[in-house]
């Protein structure tokens, strides 16, 4: 780079426990965009599978240029190197650049050719990266779920705040025509009173155990750990399969969970539950490797609505026909909604139907695409109120993990809204994850 690991803007941060810590920046942060209004350059990290997917996103888009991209795993990052240069020619992208390429995350947030930040990581890294790069004066896209933890999701909203940088989290259904459709049949009130959702996910693949092994070469395995403990490396908890290990991710829950919550969130106008309940276990694949349960249900109480998540390893399709979806039950039918489309069930009485069915409403194919869009409109503007902003992204954060926490506890779990924590101390400990040094949980 030309540049010697140089601090973010090193005259304003000290270092804490290998974190960016901004004791005294100003809100407008001293590293802002020094190139074209017209342009936002961009950089990647984590390029492997939604990282690459977004950015593909991103790209299409003539006012993007692709800087930098960053891998932990050497194989990863020339592969998608090259993807991205192919991609490229195929779609006829103007100007076209080959970005410089990286390992180590920090080398990238600290050039000041960089606008905005793409964050494809595991889980466990979505809070620091998105502080520390918020704290280097980048705008963040950061994929979904927006952090591994309660309390690492409240303290993105605050970096986001604190740095008045603009943050969108990949729940790219709140950039869906066909959701914002769905929402707007159920807020006109035809559907009735709707006092029960049902949410699922069925299918999930197996994971038989394998012994530890070395990291493969060029994998960089202790900054791909990072915060997260020390352990032998296993390639059950490497890429892909990283989601089924409490450490990195919280299972389908968190990786489907939070998109599908999302949108009964959205539709109701909710945000915080009373009561969390929630049971299951790893019943389909018993003798596997996975920490995170295969079959889980999680009920929850907003006051009188009650929604209920369900994922099934073992079945593949619902009475819907359908592998993922919500049902809301109204007074004077049903609705069923799903990324395919949306459709409505009417009540009948006396053989007559209640209200009028509504035939199956197709999704546009176009939610990521749109919400990328969003994403840098958004950028340009300065306006942090994104589709799915830091706020909305910690308070669907926090509902997956309330039902993963009420399941590891195996209690049922009350959420105090006003502390924003737990009535149990049980659950309470499990708000945060403790950091393997050098990593340090930022003071914001």
């Amino acid at each position: 780079m030309g540049q010697d690991r140089r601090s973010f803007c090193k005259k304003s941060i000290t270092l804490f426990g290998g974190v960016a810590i901004a004791g005294s920046l100003p809100i407008q942060y001293a590293c802002r965009r020094s190139g074209p209004g017209d342009t936002i350059r961009v950089g990647l990290i984590g390029c492997r599978n939604m990282g690459y997917s977004n950015l593909t996103n991103f790209i299409l888009n003539p006012d993007v240029q692709v800087v930098a991209l960053c891998d932990v795993d050497e194989t990863i990052l020339e592969k998608r190197a090259a993807d991205l240069q192919k991609f490229a020619y195929d779609n006829e992208v103007e100007g076209y650049i080959k970005p410089h390429l990286d390992k180590d995350f920090r080398t990238l947030l600290d050039r000041k050719d960089i606008d905005a930040v793409i964050i494809g990581t595991p889980d466990h890294w979505h809070a620091l990266m998105t502080i520390m790069a918020c704290q280097a004066g980048k705008d963040v896209y950061v994929e979904k779920p927006m952090a591994n933890s309660i309390g690492e999701a409240d303290l993105m909203v605050k970096a986001g705040e604190r740095y008045n940088k603009v943050i969108q989290v990949g729940q790219w259904q709140r950039s869906g025509p066909h959701w914002m459709d769905a929402g707007k049949y159920i807020q006109s009130g035809k559907l009735g009173k709707v006092t029960q959702i049902g949410i699922w996910l069925n299918g999930g693949n197996p994971l038989p155990v394998v012994p530890d092994s070395p990291a493969p070469p060029g994998v960089d395995y202790d900054m791909w750990l990072g915060p997260a403990p020390l352990r032998p490396f296993n390639a059950n908890r490497f890429h892909y399969n990283f989601r089924w290990f409490w450490d990195y991710a919280g299972g389908k829950m968190t990786d489907w969970g939070v998109h599908l919550l999302d949108m009964a969130l959205m539709m109701m106008n909710v945000v915080n539950p009373q009561e969390i309940a929630s049971e299951g276990g790893n019943f389909v694949y018993p003798d596997h490797a996975m920490e995170t349960p295969d079959t889980l249900t999680a009920n929850y109480r907003f006051g009188d609505l009650k929604i209920s998540w369900q994922n099934d390893f073992g079945q593949k399709t619902n009475e819907y026909g359908l592998n993922h979806g919500l049902v809301f039950h109204g007074e004077n039918g049903k609705m069923v909604a799903s990324r395919n489309g949306w459709e409505v069930f009417p009540e009948l009485n006396n053989g007559i139907p209640v209200i009028e069915a509504v035939a199956k409403q197709p999704s546009t194919g176009k939610d990521l695409g749109l919400h990328v869009r969003n994403f840098l409109d958004s950028v340009k503007s300065h306006n942090r109120e994104t589709n799915c902003s830091a706020e909305i992204g910690r308070n669907v954060a926090r509902i997956a993990h309330m039902g993963n926490i009420s399941y590891r506890t195996g209690e049922t779990i009350h959420w105090n809204a006003e502390t924003a924590n737990f009535f149990e101390k049980s659950a309470n400990d499990l708000l945060m994850p403790e950091y393997r040094k050098p990593w340090g949980v930022p003071k914001l």
